[in-house]
């Protein structure tokens, strides 16, 4: 249910959640799930409004590490199956992704993260060049070395997947959401959390950060947390239309060496793509510059590869912040008593139901299945992690930040 007027109950919640993006929302409806008790959502802006609704949606199993494909594998499996609850679309749509390798090292890499994806239940398999010359032969295949495939990988659309999980979420007696409800500070004391808010103060026996992109390194320092989860830009652009004769729906593709990669949008194609030299960015913008003088550098490239693209009209562009952490890994952890850390690594749409499920399960039940905790709590960023679990499929960010 949402609570509107101005100001907030006085009696405590069982859970306060930090920020109704993705994560947010998804922590919220896995936790009423168990009945575990009240559950507040607190959103500085409107539920899905930030990171979420504002990114590309692409859901991949692929991932570079046994983590990232588990993580992926569970996420598409709990969108089907909220549509399948709701009785609505699910906003998932399946048409096969292709991650392109461009060096016989890649290649290699590609070949053992195979078995890496087959431990966490995710089937993947790799495609010579003549192969996907007859699959996908919109690409220049003769530019790439192979790829790894898998037929189950597919996007989300980002609006409807906000929807989908907000009425979901809403749908549970146990849950309130306050939206324009930026939190500006907690205290403890005694068992209970105190959230001063822009709408009044509330108070939980547990507060869950979910902040983001935008704010889960600001909640965490209201406890005194260290979360190294930073803001980066990421732009996207669509096109309305694909050629005469070119396949479509199309497969997804992603060429992980040049950090872009292209899926269905409706009757044409989105591309998405990430600048490696791009530095964090600090500020508390929700919209970003659009850097065209990237976007035309890349595009040589783009047209190059998936020559169906070649001198398209564009029909939208934006730019937006994705969140990252150092090893590309996302957080599920509780770094004090009663005070919970997730996210996403920059994989807030692709990892947000299985993220929002493990954190409740270890706020419900005091542990984490399946993930190995090294790569999951925060303790590893104070760890010297040479050699050490990170995700190899992932768009280029900044280093040592």
């Amino acid at each position: 249910m949402t609570i509107g007027g101005t100001s907030l109950p006085e009696r405590a919640y069982d859970v306060a959640i930090v920020g109704g993006g993705n994560l947010g929302l998804w922590t919220a409806h896995r936790l009423a799930a168990r009945s575990f008790g009240t559950i507040a959502v607190l959103e500085r802006g409107w539920a899905g409004g930030g990171a979420t609704t504002r990114s590309a949606g692409v859901v991949r199993q692929q991932g570079g590490s046994y983590v990232a494909a588990v993580l992926g594998r569970l996420s598409r499996t709990l969108y089907l199956e909220l549509g399948d609850r709701l009785g609505i679309d699910s906003g998932f749509q399946e048409h096969g992704y292709y991650i392109m390798a461009q060096s016989e090292g890649d290649k290699n890499v590609f070949l053992e993260l195979i078995n890496v994806r087959a431990d966490a239940g995710v089937d993947s398999a790799w495609v010579e060049p003549e192969e996907g010359k007859r699959r996908f032969h919109d690409l220049d295949w003769g530019l790439f070395t192979g790829a790894t495939y898998c037929a189950q990988d597919g996007f989300v659309h980002p609006p409807i997947a906000a929807r989908n999980i907000t009425y979901a979420a809403l749908d549970d007696p146990s849950v309130d959401l306050y939206e324009m409800c930026e939190v500006r500070s907690i205290e403890h004391s005694g068992n209970l959390y105190s959230l001063e808010t822009t709408r009044g103060t509330i108070a939980a026996e547990r507060v869950v950060n979910a902040g983001g992109p935008r704010g889960a390194r600001e909640v965490g320092t209201m406890v005194d947390v260290d979360v190294p989860v930073r803001a980066v830009r990421h732009q996207v652009v669509t096109f309305p239309f694909l050629p005469d004769g070119v396949t479509h729906p199309l497969p997804l593709m992603f060429n992980l060496g040049k950090g872009y990669y292209v899926r269905p949008e409706e009757q044409g194609a989105l591309l998405g793509m990430s600048n490696p030299a791009d530095e964090s960015d600090r500020s508390d913008r929700y919209q970003l510059n659009y850097d065209f003088g990237y976007h035309n550098k890349l595009r040589i490239e783009w047209e190059a590869e998936f020559p169906a693209l070649r001198n398209l009209p564009i029909s939208r562009s934006w730019a937006a912040s994705i969140d990252y952490t150092p090893d590309h890994l996302p957080i599920i952890d509780q770094p004090r008593e009663g005070f919970y850390v997730v996210a996403a690594g920059g994989h807030g749409m692709m990892w947000g139901p299985a993220l929002g499920e493990k954190t409740a399960e270890l706020i419900a039940e005091g542990s984490v299945s399946e993930l190995p905790s090294g790569d999951i709590e925060l303790a590893r960023f104070a760890e010297d992690r040479s050699g050490a679990a990170a995700d190899s499929i992932a768009l280029p960010f900044p280093k040592g930040e």
